[in-house]
Formats: C-alpha cells, structure tokens, sequence
C-alpha cells in the first residue's frame, strides 16, 4: 500500500511539471549571419530594383540577400554588389557579386583575377575570387570554418551550375 501510494505521489508530481502553463518556452536566437555585415539585407525583389544587372543565383537554399558596396567608384546601380547568403549540405556560404568594372583585380600570388575568366584565385585562405566570361566578379567564403579543399571544391561546382557564364 505504502510503495503503491509513493508512486501514485511520483507520478503527481511528474504530470504536474510536465503541464505547468506558467513555463515560458526557451527561445533559441539564431547567431549573426556573415551576410547581417556586409550591406543592406532585402528580399530579393528589392535588391534587383537596387542594381543595373541580373544577379546569378546559387543552387541551394538561400538564406538572405543584402545589396553591398561597390567595390570601387561610386555607389551607383551599375557598381554596387549583391551577396547572397546560402546553404549547401551543413555549411553557410557568402556568394558576393559585384559587375565587371575594367579595373585589375589582383589577390594572393599576384594574380588578376580579370585576366583569365573562371580562374578563382584566393584572396584569403578560406576565400576564393572569380570574373565569369560575362560581366561580373565573384567571391565565395564559408560563414564558419571551411578547409580550402572545401571552399575550391564549392567553387568548383558553383561554376558548373553556371557561375561562369
């Protein structure tokens, strides 16, 4: 009776924490994206009002885009960049864009990236930069750690999927 009468109180207990109403729920904030830094974050529909060229768009589930800087010149339409903030498998990338704007681009190892279209070339260790045979320049970097075997191989498929056209 007594160890019938002990459970009974346990199980009270238990159904008693279990519905309390006055619990408010654990709110998980999820961290900064790279992407909240970089510029003007906007629903794709106004970031194309914002800029003179039509973005490319990755493969994958996109997170958020944000109009960014030129980079250089005037803060115009026809120089100002677009990032897309992405997802491929677990890891966030940045996709940068900016239009072709006849000025060398020279990163690590000196190499102009200008020079020789869909040739990446780093501009940091987990960072790559391309122009495509049409009129932009490209940069990729992960939103986290990323080894740059990682980073070149989503170059890579980035620029099959058509980031080169």
């Amino acid at each position: 009776m007594i160890r019938r009468l002990a459970a009974s109180a346990v199980l009270v207990f238990a159904l008693a924490a279990c519905g309390h109403k006055d619990a408010a729920p654990v709110a998980t904030e999820a961290p900064p994206m790279m992407i909240d830094d970089r510029g003007f974050v906007m629903p794709l529909e106004q970031v194309v009002t914002k800029v003179n060229y039509k973005p490319w768009l990755p493969p994958g589930q996109i997170q958020k885009f944000a109009v960014i800087p030129p980079l250089g010149g005037l803060d115009t339409p026809s120089s100002r960049g677009v990032a897309m903030e992405y997802q491929n498998g677990s890891t966030l990338w940045l996709l940068s864009q900016w239009p072709k704007q006849g000025f060398q681009m020279v990163f690590l190892r000196g190499k102009d990236i200008t020079v020789d279209a869909c040739q990446p070339g780093r501009f940091k260790s987990d960072g790559v930069a391309w122009t495509t045979k049409g009129k932009l320049a490209m940069t990729l970097q992960p939103d986290g750690a990323a080894s740059p075997t990682e980073v070149d191989r989503e170059a890579k498929r980035l620029m099959t999927a058509g980031a080169c056209k």
